[in-house]
């Protein structure tokens, strides 16, 4: 259960990673902050998937 869970939450942080890029590029945001913080969390939610699926 718990790595179904990560694997959405990373799946939503990189959505959210690949807007924020969008709107960078598009210049609606001045800084790549958002996009840098959410790649960070989908980096630590799949890391935590991949911990999580070797365990069973």
């Amino acid at each position: 259960m718990k790595s179904k869970i990560y694997l959405s939450l990373q799946i939503i942080f990189m959505i959210l990673t690949f807007v924020g890029g969008i709107l960078l590029f598009i210049g609606k945001i001045d800084n790549a902050g958002m996009s840098v913080c959410c790649m960070t969390m989908s980096l630590a939610f799949g890391s935590l998937y991949n911990s999580s699926k070797n365990k069973k």
